[in-house]
């Protein structure tokens, strides 16, 4: 059966341009006539949104609903991939284009290219031949690609197919949206892609380029090009040209983007006055835009060393906002995290800001929090006193709120997190440990201020932290406790009596993993301790790799968002007047000497301890 889809795009002008095929996928379902051939076992094309069709390790902007094949999602064979139009009759067309927007990385993995090709077939779909390969580009953006029809005018029965190969290896996919086949006419300019980074640091200059393809029959002689960000408007004219019937331009504003604070901002990209006209024939491809993620890359002093951290404000953030400190694990760095925490879209969207600090290296040239693990006993970098010393340099040069700040991290990022909670209880409202544990040595040096809620996110898989603990020291980390255990210690430390739980809905039921909830509260009280069990979860940021039934940041986030507005202080103690100072202990438990310029913990004879720290002019 030949499918001939005869529309007419008449937008501006008296010229119209001939649809044959156009789909858009927003039904959601496989529209009528099209089909599709694979080996893979997970169906091979699949429709839904970015939500639903993105994976771990390949994300997808969104765009409605469109139709992808994700190989990263099952790991499947993907060689055979075919997305196939309806059959067309161009018998009697003058000149025919495919035109597609596409999202398409062409990544490389363990020796293997993904590979994108536009192909047809004259017999049914027995034999195919390529009429265009796609060039990948991992840019984060969606672009429109055209593809020209001419060499198959005066077939019947022609069919257009998509075809992804994975090369037999575990790579990424491909995703697709609004095809439509149509006769070339008239004057018409269309701007195809954009080419600009989707994150920048803040100060930087970078060009606005992209492609304009001709879609129309007239040659293309000139046109304005115009970009706005915020208020800031910049127009070029672009002039001298030749650009042929469905011949592409490669643009270069030529006043650079930049943007001096952080924030999301919104590309807008469009094209006008072609040759010299007020309009084309079709205004509907004459801008495109992008969002944009500026985040400040910044070094302070801090014990002697130059520390690095990203920071990011965000545009919808009120004046006195919350501070969320998201903080790396071992061997990770601050770069990553923010990237696959995705923290930066979840401030946007709540108002608040977020900072992501940057480890040293230890001995074995791995980045690190210094928590005091066994095989770290020689590092002496302090970096309790560097992350307070960058939340005073933040909040001096931002509009912060002193009371929500909030701490959360990966692994021992995690681990940190607890250690704030007890050395730095004044400063943080709230910890979000995920995968982390608590050393044995800092609950027996715990001294708070003022009592911090708990939420801890862990897998009862982690090989890496047990959920069983390592009470005596076997795998070199150090002594601690279950993470069951190290929540009571929480929850009978703030004598909290009441607990609900409760199982998340398995959203995705192919990730291997459910998670339920024990939430302890108690009436009265702010303080409050949550831990969420990822069953069959491993070393896992839940929403970014592992269990993808919740997202961790967005958990996290919410965690803190309602916790109420007066931590419980913690009384002051009525000392004996006639107790002895037994030993000073550093914040990772080591013994030590006294030393100014240093956060000291004091052990007396009474059973009480005190936080002190001793500047040049005295406690």
């Amino acid at each position: 059966m030949a499918f001939l889809i005869l529309s007419c795009l008449c937008i501006t002008s008296v010229l119209c341009q001939t649809v044959l095929l156009e789909e858009d996928f927003e039904l959601g379902t496989f529209p009528p006539g099209w089909s599709q051939s694979t080996n893979a076992t997970d169906g091979g094309w699949l429709l839904g949104t970015n939500t639903s069709l993105q994976s771990t390790y390949w994300s997808i902007a969104p765009h409605g609903n469109f139709i992808a094949t994700n190989d990263d999602a099952c790991d499947c064979d993907k060689s055979e991939d075919y997305l196939i139009t309806p059959p067309m009759d161009l018998t009697g067309v003058t000149s025919a284009v495919l035109q597609f927007q596409n999202y398409f990385d062409g990544g490389t993995l363990f020796g293997g290219t993904e590979e994108a090709t536009v192909e047809y077939s004259l017999d049914g779909g027995v034999t195919w031949i390529v009429l265009q390969t796609i060039t990948g580009a991992d840019n984060g953006l969606w672009d429109e690609q055209t593809v020209s029809l001419n060499s198959l005018i005066g077939n019947s029965g022609v069919l257009i197919g998509f075809h992804y190969y994975d090369d037999f290896n575990w790579l990424f996919g491909w995703a697709i949206d609004d095809v439509a086949v149509f006769e070339v006419a008239g004057l018409d300019l269309g701007l195809s892609s954009l080419s600009v980074p989707s994150a920048l640091p803040t100060g930087s200059s970078t060009p606005v380029t992209g492609v304009v393809t001709n879609m129309g029959l007239d040659t293309i002689q000139s046109f304005d090009l115009e970009w706005t960000i915020g208020s800031a408007v910049y127009t070029s004219t672009i002039s001298g040209l030749s650009i042929p019937s469905l011949g592409t331009y490669s643009f270069s504003h030529p006043d650079l983007m930049t943007v001096n604070t952080s924030g999301m901002y919104s590309l807008e990209v469009s094209i006008s006055n072609v040759n010299g006209l007020p309009a084309d024939s079709n205004a509907t491809n004459d801008s495109l835009s992008a969002n944009i993620t500026v985040a400040e890359y910044g070094t302070i002093s801090s014990g002697g060393l130059s520390r690095d951290y990203i920071y990011y404000h965000a545009s919808s953030a009120p004046t006195n906002c919350p501070l969320v400190m998201v903080f790396h694990g071992y061997g990770g760095n601050a770069q990553d995290i923010m990237d696959y925490s995705e923290f930066n879209a979840l401030a946007e969207e709540f108002g608040f800001a977020v900072c992501y600090p940057q480890g040293t290296e230890d001995s074995f040239n791995s980045t690190f929090w210094n928590v005091g693990y066994d095989f770290q006993s020689g590092e002496t970098v302090d970096d309790v006193v560097f992350v307070g010393e960058l939340i005073d340099t933040l909040s001096d040069q931002n509009s912060l709120s002193s009371e929500n700040i909030f701490s959360t991290g990966m692994s021992n990022g995690g681990d940190f997190s607890y250690m704030l909670a007890c050395v730095s209880s004044e400063t943080f409202k709230g910890i979000a440990p995920v995968a982390g544990m608590m050393l044995q040595h800092i609950i027996d040096t715990c001294n708070q201020i003022r009592e911090v809620s708990i939420l801890e996110i862990h897998g009862t898989n982690d090989n890496v932290t047990p959920m069983a603990g390592d009470p005596t020291n076997i795998d070199g980390w150090g002594a601690y406790p279950s993470i069951p255990n190290t929540i009571d210690y929480w929850v009978n430390r703030y004598g909290l009596t009441n607990v609900s739980s409760t199982t998340f809905p398995d959203v995705d039921p192919t990730d291997g993993s459910t998670v339920s909830s024990d939430k302890y509260t108690e009436l009265g009280s702010c303080s409050q301790v949550w831990l969420y069990t990822v069953d069959g979860g491993g070393h896992d940021w839940p929403g970014a790799w592992g269990n993808m039934d919740i997202s961790a940041s967005r958990e996290a986030w919410l965690f803190f968002d309602q916790l109420c507005a007066n931590p419980v202080e913690i009384s002051e103690q009525e000392y004996n007047k006639n107790r002895q100072l037994i030993r000073i202990v550093d914040l990772l438990g080591r013994e030590v000497e006294f030393k100014k310029g240093s956060i000291q913990l004091y052990h007396y004879s009474d059973g009480s301890v005190e936080k002190v720290f001793f500047g040049n002019n005295g406690p």
